[in-house]
């Protein structure tokens, strides 16, 4: 018994001993985390001690920073604009974009010049009235319509340097402009919806007008329909001409022609110009809206469209405090909007919040609304023709085959109140006053040459 209390007792001061040794170890412990503690509130405190001060001026340098950043953004935008209006002045300056002003009868008409090739309003494409000398000694008056080359050159310069210059700008038209290239070799352009999507092969070559209208070429054409047709840039007939033989041909460059000054009146909102009007008239006058845009000296602060957007508004009746930075750029008179929006460079992204702001402002009629009312008015204008157009070599195969005249009673010359005065008649009949005049001294004039003669029907 006495052996097995004293192993007890033994075992008893073993753990009191390593229980002691624990207490002491833990009490070490303990005051090493106090020492710890108090090392992080004096670190704290110091961390603490002028904080406020330190703050403001970590913000204010950051501050600094990013205004010096904005400031080299700004400034860098800038003369990157100023780099873009000196590349497309230069490039209409090369491409021969002019204006001229004559004065007729107290009355100044302005024309326009790309290339050597003066510049048609769309409205006026069926050309002018003019007297023709046929060889029957006679004047008519003949509605001429303007000469296919010339169309299809000036619309050909117009849009190399509509391309030109919308590169320069690094902007995207919204018609999307094919220039010439190979089995391409004039250039057409795309409507809107159909502009900058992914084509296959066999739709990227040329759209000839010829295409489908010879058994052979049906067979070897391919069978499948070009899912989006380009609009032809250019014509082989005169327009009138081109309208009563070819129609789908005629409406389709209509179409193509008003996508182009569309892109022209586009463009010219996007750089800030101002038109005359949102009327379909002013954007036909593509010559006058490429020369007010890339060669007219900078216009007044008035004649620039809605300078300041909603956004720049709003930013601008805020007072803001004069430290904090200024991260938009107020278009007033010292910035020009020519060659501020753009789709190539984050600043002034024309696709961004602003940008679409700025879109929105605009009252620019579709381009269907226009193409509508060109075409009504050109067709409009040869449906009241007095005289129907006809070429030298016609006028030949009337005077080799000629018709039946109708009957007229001799008009006496000497008496000045006579009533058989010529008249001016319809698209099928012209009068020669000159060859009525001489049929009375030449009786021996053969038959069916004097007096009225009747054209043949077309």
């Amino acid at each position: 018994m006495q052996a097995e209390s004293s192993g007890r007792i033994k075992i008893i001061a073993n753990e009191i001993e390593s229980l002691g040794s624990a207490i002491k170890n833990k009490k070490f412990e303990i005051s090493q985390r106090k020492l710890e503690l108090a090392r992080r509130r004096s670190d704290s405190e110091s961390a603490r001690y002028q904080l406020a001060e330190r703050e403001g001026a970590m913000l204010a340098s950051t501050q600094n920073n990013i205004k010096r950043t904005d400031h080299l953004w700004h400034s860098l935008h800038s003369k990157t604009a100023e780099a873009r209006i000196f590349l497309c002045r230069e490039a209409a300056s090369l491409y021969g974009l002019r204006q001229k002003v004559r004065r007729r009868d107290n009355v100044t008409e302005e024309t326009y010049v790309i290339g050597g090739v003066s510049i048609i309003e769309l409205r006026n494409l069926n050309g002018k009235s003019r007297l023709i000398s046929i060889h029957l000694s006679t004047s008519a008056n003949t509605q001429a319509g303007a000469s296919p080359d010339h169309i299809s050159t000036l619309f050909s310069y117009i849009a190399h340097l509509l391309v030109l210059v919308s590169h320069y700008l690094s902007l995207r038209l919204p018609a999307e402009i094919t220039l010439p290239h190979r089995n391409y070799p004039t250039p057409t352009i795309y409507t809107p919806s159909a502009s900058y999507l992914p084509r296959e092969a066999y739709s990227v070559s040329f759209p000839s007008q010829s295409l489908g209208s010879s058994p052979t070429s049906s067979r070897t054409a391919d069978s499948r329909p070009p899912p989006h047709r380009p609009r032809p840039l250019s014509i082989d007939k005169t327009l009138p001409k081109l309208a009563r033989e070819d129609p789908s041909t005629y409406a389709l460059f209509l179409e193509g022609v008003t996508l182009l000054a569309w892109n022209v009146s586009w463009l010219c909102r996007s750089q800030g110009l101002n038109l005359a009007s949102d009327s379909w008239e002013d954007i036909c006058d593509i010559g006058k809206n490429m020369w007010q845009l890339l060669v007219a000296p900078p216009a007044q602060p008035s004649s620039l469209i809605r300078a300041l957007t909603a956004h720049d508004l709003q930013t601008k009746i805020k007072k803001t405090p004069k430290d904090s930075p200024k991260t938009t750029i107020q278009r007033t008179k010292s910035f020009p909007m020519l060659g501020h929006y753009s789709h190539g460079t984050a600043h002034s992204f024309l696709g961004a919040s602003e940008g679409t702001e700025f879109i929105r402002s605009w009252k620019l009629p579709t381009p269907t609304k226009v193409v509508d009312k060109l075409k009504s008015t050109l067709l409009g204008e040869m449906a009241s023709a007095e005289w129907e157009l006809l070429e030298e070599k016609e006028w030949d195969d009337a005077v080799q085959e000629p018709t039946q005249a109708v009957p007229q009673e001799p008009v006496n010359v000497s008496d000045p109140t006579s009533d058989n005065k010529p008249r001016v008649g319809g698209a099928g009949s012209i009068i020669s006053q000159p060859a009525t005049l001489d049929s009375a001294n030449s009786p021996a004039r053969s038959k069916g040459t004097s007096g009225w003669t009747k054209l043949r029907n077309r």
